[in-house]
């Protein structure tokens, strides 16, 4: 009743309006008012305004004092002084829909019309056409479609013309070079297909040519050459062909030239070197070959080269050294040689060198950083020697230093262990030597770690444990002998310790301290003592290994009570005791290795991991018995371990009685044992599992590898991506090189089978679904013990990681564009399931680490274990779904409907908007998520304080966007199922929302990505 109530109300109130409207127009259309005050108010009642921005735009005055021309002083509006016509009108950043009515062609005197940033689409209106002194018209932004229409030749004073960022297909429009006086022309970031006309060439007074982002095609015109006028031309991210025509060499007045990513190939033009004005020179990500022409020196304004991703060679010329302007250097990935340019390193303004992935050789320029500005450094993947420069983090503003694999001698500077600013540290595989300095543990921004393969000695400085943001610590393959402090779990963010052959002495740390690690690899040190039996705190632990050391006593039973435990090599140790019962009852052990210690006693085998490995994981402990090791217990006198019973010289009545008790036991047990083992044989023998079996490859599209293929790349331990409820995913490349994701689980007992049911569901549900927000499921291999999913590799990792996880920080990834860009492709999956699928798919498992970003930042929806389709009304045995993101019903009714996976949305929406989890311990006991937004927003401010700064909510128009998602999350979140809005609306609201700025591409995740040159032109996109 509530519900029908509430849609008569809607309807009545939407008939209200547009009966308003009508009359409105009419009356107007039809009185003596001006024709300027007709055209705005027709124009105001045309658009779609949800934020009320005409509200100043107030008819009741206009209509008592139509000759005070009052609508002058209206926003957006500015009229001629003298004669009090209209000349500009800017409606940006409005967030307007609708059309645009025919009356606005009665502003005649138009010079400046600037409708951008707006939720405009359908096809360009030609009424735009007809304003006879029109100098600028700005329509970027927008969401404008079709062909760019015909008839713009009659705008002959058009100076201006700005459709970035629309969706046009079709050819470029020719018309526009009919434009006598264009100065201006941007048409980039649309669809527009096929080559560039020749015509392009004849624009006599272009300054600013905007071409990028498209789908053009063919060479690059030649004729660009005659814009003698030209200064700006950015013509990259399309697929052109041939090479960079030897005219853009006439080119005298340009300062600013990208063909970036544009698939061109050839030599760089010698005639470059000729461009004297130039200032930003990016030409990364294309097929360029030959050497740097030594006329590039002649560049002296430059401020940003961009060469890397090609097939460069030669050497870097000594010219670049005089490039006093340049604030950007990045020739990396390409096959560079010979030393790098002293002077590089005198720069005064240098704030970003990427060399990395090249072949020069000699040392580093001594004087870089002196200049108190270089904030990013890779020359990762060189043949660099000599000692690393004393200053590179002068005046603290070093952010990435990456310098691993290379030849780099001498101790590291001390000077870096006090560079507050630095986030990532890569100095790996070089020959470093002399001991780590202290203070890098309390570097407050340091997240990545990497010392390994390096000639290190004396301590471990005991401060890694004071670490706040440290996630990741490699310290392997040194000479320390030394032990490790104390205090070495304590960080409280480290997830990934590794310190495997390095000399380490001493016993291994208790874990009390253990709060995020999931992965310790200690192997091949001389560590003694014994196993510490608090490892349990180490709840979040996926992967142990304490291989070659000197390690004694007993295995403890708490790790295999960790609950997400994957990889265990205790090997070639000195181990006694049993091995703990507990590890067959674990249902995510996958790989269990102890072979060569001095264990006893059965190996588990019944509904346990163990049946499944190879016997060589248990070798070298004379005292195992058991299926698993092919050594029946008890077969050969005593079980192991049992005490031996020797004869007595004077046999006693007692004596007797007790050596018979004794027989029969062992006899009893013999029998048993025995027994059991023909069973378990008889059995496998005719149920066809005598041996695990072949494996049978089930591809949902066209493979490029085998089944064998995907199994060999799984035997890297390094390579897990992380445990989901139904097993690990590992990163494996493909013999091709294709780069999957393969989610795996093992074991037949009772919990992995019900897990791998699971599984088989996601099967059924993936193996049918094709959309662009739904991960895409490439296979599936499996045999008579185990199931692998494979999947499209997702590079940027989770929405988890992305909000709380190890992306955190970096650049340009959580921004509000790149959130909105996620919750909006989450919706679009979500609404594909419930209203494109048949029969409905309901998810129920959303949350963030159940939401993948690919690598342009596109959320692809995944992990449907949990999965139901929905034929009719139906209720589950089981509740389903995680803590924080079940709907409030769904825990007492049971009752699986696509409101469920809203509620869930909602919460995943209110994380996004906040970067907080769903449940914290600040929200207070019982509460969520959900409930502090509620009781936040109705105090004073409440509503900023829930916005995450990080995102941008403290800039006001960012701020002002995530308000409306705010609303919609709200809406997501009602109590009562009725009042949740469909995936639909809620998508069609998302896109009503949608910012003001363009949505980012791709970023890259690499430490090699993130210091690639950003084309400046697109840096106003990510700024506030």
């Amino acid at each position: 009743m509530k519900h029908s109530l509430s849609l008569f109300l809607t309807t009545a109130i939407s008939v209200f309006f547009f009966l308003t409207r009508f009359s409105l127009v009419f009356s107007i259309s039809s009185s003596n008012l001006p024709l300027q005050l007709i055209s705005l108010l027709s124009l105001k009642s045309s658009f779609h305004d949800p934020h009320n921005n005409f509200h100043d735009w107030d008819p009741t005055l206009a209509f008592s004092r139509p000759s005070s021309h009052i609508w002058c002083s209206w926003s957006g509006i500015k009229c001629d002084k003298k004669t009090s016509q209209i000349t500009s009108l800017d409606l940006s950043r409005r967030n307007l829909s609708g059309t645009i009515p025919t009356y606005i062609r009665n502003l005649v005197h138009l010079h400046h019309l600037n409708l951008s940033g707006n939720s405009l689409d359908g096809p360009l209106q030609t009424v735009l056409f007809e304003f006879p002194f029109l100098k600028t018209l700005d329509i970027s932004h927008n969401s404008f479609n079709s062909t760019f229409p015909p008839g713009i030749s009659r705008l002959k004073s058009l100076a201006h013309l700005n459709a970035y960022s629309n969706d046009f297909i079709g050819p470029l429009p020719e018309e526009i070079v009919q434009l006598p006086n264009l100065e201006y022309l941007n048409l980039g970031g649309s669809y527009f297909e096929g080559v560039i006309p020749k015509t392009y060439g004849n624009f006599s007074k272009l300054k600013f040519l905007h071409l990028a982002g498209n789908v053009l095609t063919g060479p690059i015109l030649p004729e660009f050459g005659l814009l003698k006028q030209l200064e700006h031309i950015e013509i990259g991210y399309n697929n052109f062909s041939g090479g960079i025509p030897v005219e853009f060499s006439s080119l005298s007045n340009l300062n600013y030239l990208d063909i970036s990513q544009a698939n061109i190939s050839g030599f760089l033009p010698f005639g470059i070197g000729n461009l004297t004005k130039l200032e930003n020179l990016l030409l990364f990500k294309n097929h360029l070959f030959g050497i740097i022409p030594l006329s590039f020196a002649k560049l002296k304004l430059l401020k940003s080269l961009d060469l890397s991703d090609n097939y460069l060679t030669g050497t870097i010329p000594e010219g670049i050294s005089g490039f006093k302007e340049l604030t950007l250097l990045n020739l990396m990935n390409n096959n560079l040689t010979g030393e790098i340019p002293q002077g590089i390193g005198e720069l005064p303004n240098l704030e970003m060198l990427a060399l990395w992935n090249n072949s020069f050789t000699g040392i580093l320029p001594q004087k870089l950083g002196s200049n108190a500005k270089l904030q990013k450094l890779d020359v990762s993947s060189n043949q660099l020697s000599g000692p690393i420069p004393p200053n590179l983090c002068l005046s603290n503003n070093l952010v990435k230093l990456i310098l691993f694999s290379n030849q780099f001698i001498g101790e590291l500077p001390s000077s870096l262990a006090n560079c507050t600013a630095l986030t990532r540290f890569r100095i790996q595989n070089n020959r470093l030597n002399g001991s780590i300095p202290l203070g890098f543990g309390f570097l407050p921004n340091l997240t990545f770690l990497d010392m390994s393969k390096n000639n290190f000695s004396g301590p471990i400085p005991k401060d890694f444990g004071n670490a706040v943001k440290l996630e990741y610590l490699n310290i392997s393959e040194n000479s320390f002998n030394s032990e490790l402090s104390d205090s070495i779990w304590s960080s409280t963010s480290l997830q990934i310790f590794s310190a495997s052959y390095s000399g380490l002495i001493g016993n291994i740390p208790n874990f009390k301290g253990c709060r995020s690690l999931y992965k310790v690899e200690l192997e091949g040190n001389n560590l003694t003592g014994s196993i510490p039996w608090d490892i349990e705190h180490c709840e979040k632990l996926i992967c142990l290994n304490f291989r070659r050391n000197s390690l004694t006593g007993i295995i403890p039973w708490e790790i295999s009570a960790i609950p997400s435990i994957t990889e265990v090599d205790l090997s070639h140790n000195f181990l006694t005791g049993t091995i703990p019962s507990n590890f067959a009852n674990s249902s995510t052990l996958e790989n269990f290795n102890v072979s060569y210690n001095q264990l006893t006693g059965p190996v588990p085998s019944s509904g346990s991991i163990f049946s499944s490995l190879h016997s060589s994981s248990f070798v070298g402990n004379e005292g195992l018995c058991g299926t698993v090791v092919q050594k029946p217990c008890g077969t050969s006198g005593l079980a192991a371990g049992a005490l031996e019973v020797k004869p007595q010289p004077k046999k006693t009545a007692g004596a007797v009685v007790w050596i018979m008790a004794a027989a029969f036991g062992i006899g009893l047990f013999v029998l048993i044992a025995g027994s059991r083992c023909f069973h378990a044989n008889y059995s496998r023998r005719f149920s066809g599992e005598r041996e695990v079996g072949p494996w049978k490859l089930t591809a949902f599209q066209r493979l490029n590898f085998t089944a064998d293929d995907v199994l060999e790349c799984l035997t890297m331990t390094d390579k897990i991506l992380g445990m989901g409820s139904t097993g690990t995913v590992y990163k494996a490349e493909m013999p091709g090189g294709e780069i999957i994701a393969v989610k795996k689980l093992w074991g037949k007992h009772k919990e992995t089978i019900r897990k791998r049911r699971g599984v088989l569901a996601e099967v059924d549900v993936l193996g049918n679904v094709r959309h662009r927000n739904i991960v895409r499921l490439l296979g599936c291999c499996s045999n008579n013990e185990c199931t692998m999913l494979l999947y499209e590799y997702m590079p940027n990792g989770s929405l988890d990681d992305l909000l709380h996880g190890k992306n955190k920080d970096a650049n340009l990834v959580a921004d509000w564009l790149t959130r909105y860009k996620i919750a909006l492709g989450v919706a679009q999956g979500i609404c594909y399931l419930h209203h494109d699928c048949d029969p409905v798919i309901v998810h129920r498992d959303l949350k963030p680490s159940n939401i993948l970003l690919d690598g342009e930042m596109e959320a692809r929806v995944a992990d449907f274990g949990v999965a139901k389709l929905i034929q009719c009304d139906e209720s589950m045995s089981v509740i389903a779904g995680s803590y924080g993101y079940i709907a409030p019903e769904y825990a007492y009714t049971l009752q699986v409907d696509e409101k469920s996976d809203i509620y869930s949305y909602g919460v995943v929406l209110m994380e996004i908007l906040s970067g907080k989890r769903s449940v914290e311990p600040e929200f207070g006991d019982g509460n969520s998520i959900v409930d502090w937004f509620r009781s936040k927003i109705k105090t004073k401010n409440g509503i900023y304080d829930v916005l995450d700064k990080n995102a941008g909510a403290s800039c006001l128009s960012v701020r002002e966007e995530m308000m409306l998602l705010l609303r919609v999350a709200l809406l997501c979140t009602s109590r009562n199922p009725a009042d949740r809005p469909s995936m639909r609306d809620v998508v069609s609201m998302l896109q009503e929302a949608k910012p003001k700025r363009k949505l980012p591409g791709a970023v890259g995740t690499g430490d090699n990505n993130a210091i690639a040159a950003i084309p400046l032109a697109q840096k106003a996109n990510v700024e506030c």
